[in-house]
């Protein structure tokens, strides 16, 4: 006597995942790195490098050149509901005096991995001289793909580009910063396809001109997770089914 079991409709684990996966809300942005600059300071004034690690996600900014604040200055508070985000105005990176000629213009450098991202922003918080009279009216963007290289300057070392290679992605940015408040500014870097799904990025502001103090605050970067392309959502789907297939043609088997 032989009577043969019901196939029921039981989804394994990964076909799951794959109908999940393929009817997915759409990509979505999420923070890269974060930086407050609210942990403290622990080096001298006018110091020729000051590290700044991440407060949230993963990323380094060197704060270089210029008159660097070993303390900084009063910052701003910021928050970003849908990131997570939410800090005090604590402090903000500094520098005393940007004016200086030659290879002591003020800098930063981020260096961070956008593997799994696409659409790169950075956003950060800026602002000019305390007397309310000068105004920072531009910058320079770069950026390059390889590892920061260690340089001499001034008795001691500090973060450039590998081999000084680097490619411009802005070049005198209009912006109108001056000492009353501090002032938003977004670089939407969603056309530089070169920077996505990369180990290693790194992007340099510099010259920034015509003002001789500045603070910067908030700096964030944010990217728009990838998921899957077509092609590979429809091999794990198929993936899934016949993995569905399969096991009900054993439990057939195992009734008879």
């Amino acid at each position: 006597m032989s009577f043969v079991v019901p196939i029921r409709s039981r989804l394994t684990p990964l076909a799951t995942v794959c109908i999940l996966v393929l009817f997915a809300a759409p990509a979505r942005g999420d923070v890269i790195a974060f930086w407050d600059f609210n942990n403290g300071y622990g080096v001298p004034d006018e110091s020729i490098q000051i590290v700044h690690a991440a407060t949230v996600g993963s990323g380094t900014l060197y704060q270089q050149r210029g008159d660097t604040d070993g303390n900084g200055k009063d910052g701003l508070a910021f928050s970003a509901p849908g990131l997570g985000i939410d800090t005090i105005d604590g402090q903000a990176m500094a520098w005393d005096d940007i004016a200086k000629s030659g290879d002591n213009d003020a800098e930063f450098f981020v260096e961070f991995s956008t593997v799994g991202f696409t659409d790169i922003q950075v956003r950060f918080d800026l602002r000019g001289n305390g007397d309310g009279a000068d105004e920072i009216v531009s910058y320079d963007l770069k950026y390059d793909l390889n590892p920061l290289d260690d340089i001499a300057f001034s008795g001691g070392t500090i973060k450039d580009f590998a081999g000084g290679l680097s490619t411009s992605l802005l070049n005198n940015q209009p912006i109108n910063a001056n000492g009353s408040t501090f002032i938003s500014e977004t670089v939407d870097l969603a056309g530089v396809t070169a920077i996505n799904h990369q180990p290693n990025v790194v992007i340099r502001f510099d010259d920034f001109r015509e003002n001789g103090q500045m603070r910067i605050d908030n700096v964030l970067i944010t990217g728009i997770t990838a998921i899957p392309e077509p092609t590979s959502l429809g091999l794990l789907t198929l993936g899934g089914g016949l993995m569905v297939l399969r096991r009900g043609r054993k439990r057939v088997k195992l009734a008879e």
